[in-house]
């Protein structure tokens, strides 16, 4: 089972002056076991993002992920000192456009 709760992200272009990406914005879904879903939209509404925050590809800015592990809830958001750290972190000269 997978419940998402209002999940924001948003990509920073640092290589173009700060420009922000807001992707996703109280994104809420559950999914529960033996279901079969489908993310549908067009080219570019976040459904990549989607996944690659349940994945903990990208940290989300804000908001849960909770994942179902057994009989426990495992929360897939960002600790607070990932958070602070990805704050803290800069982009490096040779790295890529998106920060997140």
């Amino acid at each position: 089972m997978i419940r998402v709760e209002n999940v924001h992200k948003t990509f920073v272009l640092h290589q173009q002056h700060g420009v922000r990406l807001p992707v996703l914005a109280d994104a809420s879904l559950t999914v529960n076991a033996g279901e079969c879903v489908v993310l549908h939209g067009h080219s570019g509404s976040g459904k990549s993002t989607l996944l690659r925050s349940l994945y903990a590809n990208y940290l989300p800015d804000s908001g849960h992920i909770h994942i179902r592990h057994g009989d426990e809830w495992v929360d897939r958001s960002p600790p607070p000192h990932a958070r602070c750290w990805k704050c803290a972190k800069p982009p490096s000269a040779g790295s890529a456009s998106f920060y997140g």
